[in-house]
């Protein structure tokens, strides 16, 4: 990570209340931030989009972004801002990426490929089978496997015999230094820990200190959509906290999946979601997503039928085709 003024300008315009990741998106390349005098720069920025602040509020601004910088030293968090070549390509492509990214871990896994494995945090049991196979089949095919680290589906998805894999991506709500602070939940912070000791990668986009609450949480969902190459829906309800990523997705011009239930399993409520999607294709994802069709971006909407479905799924996220269209490929085969 290096100390310097476009890592300390971004986080000091991402600390001024009003401005957020559109807006710092927009106005900063990577020519902002080189001269000596940071608070006339920002004054600038800001001013000349009709957002302006005094001084005062913009030095400060910069006094806790340098702190930040400095809790994340001792932390071993790692920054990566957006116009950095280091940030991942895949996640600057959404509307709003993440002003910076902070980092813990293997970041080699940043350039992986990677597929997004979501779904309830109450799964039923042929879910959890699910969840298990399909993040298997992916782990042992070199994906990396991005989620929350949550409980449920994303906690199945990600291990083995409760071994986590070595390419396992966790999207956190909350500040890295969740051993000394206590940032996230109890199995979150326990899933994070067992990510890195096991070679994978933790990113948020919340500074050290901050605790996880239901707007960082939505929030981060668009990380998840952001960093990986296709989606996989496993379970959820019409009402599930799955929606908010799966919104994300759709607005991305990639591959999403959705596993059909079992017969038994078809008409349950904790599964609504999949079926909406799968009776209704893109009509059946608004409903989920609350995003007007013609918001809806994703290039294939697929149906995981059987584990053979497994490898065309990686084939459409590896290809990108363009038209979307609803597979009629036919879990458990």
């Amino acid at each position: 990570m290096k100390d310097n003024s476009k890592i300390i300008g971004i986080i000091a315009l991402s600390e001024l209340k009003g401005i957020g990741p559109a807006f710092i998106k927009k106005v900063v390349s990577q020519n902002t931030f080189k001269s000596n005098n940071l608070i006339q720069e920002i004054k600038d920025i800001t001013s000349s989009n009709n957002k302006p602040f005094d001084d005062d509020t913009i030095f400060d601004a910069i006094e806790n972004a340098k702190d930040i910088i400095f809790k994340c030293k001792e932390e071993g968090i790692t920054i990566i801002e957006f116009t950095s070549n280091d940030y991942p390509f895949l996640l600057k492509e959404i509307k709003d990426p993440p002003s910076v990214i902070y980092c813990k871990g293997n970041l080699d896994l940043l350039y992986n490929k990677t597929v997004c494995i979501i779904g309830t945090r109450e799964p039923n049991e042929n879910a959890v089978k699910i969840s298990e196979r399909i993040g298997a089949f992916y782990a042992n095919s070199s994906w990396a496997i991005c989620n929350g680290l949550a409980e449920g589906v994303d906690n199945f998805s990600i291990k083995s015999n409760d071994k986590i894999y070595n390419k396992v991506i966790g999207i956190l709500a909350g500040g890295l230094n969740y051993n000394t602070k206590k940032t996230l939940l109890k199995k979150t912070a326990e899933n994070a820990e067992k990510t890195v000791e096991s070679g994978g990668l933790l990113i948020s986009e919340m500074p050290p200190d901050k605790k996880e609450d239901t707007f960082t949480v939505v929030k981060s969902c668009r990380i998840q959509a952001g960093l990986s190459n296709g989606l996989i829906l496993i379970q959820s309800s019409l009402n599930g906290g799955s929606r908010f990523t799966t919104k994300s997705f759709c607005e991305t011009q990639r591959p999403i999946a959705v596993i059909n239930p079992v017969n038994s399993d078809f008409d349950l409520p904790t599964y609504n979601a999949n079926k909406e999607i799968i009776l209704n294709s893109k009509k059946g994802l608004s409903k989920f997503t609350e995003l007007k069709e013609d918001k809806i971006q994703i290039s294939k909407i697929f149906v995981i039928k059987s584990k053979d479905n497994y490898t065309e799924f990686e084939n459409l996220m590896t290809n990108r085709p363009k038209n979307i269209e609803q597979s009629n490929t036919t879990l458990f085969g």
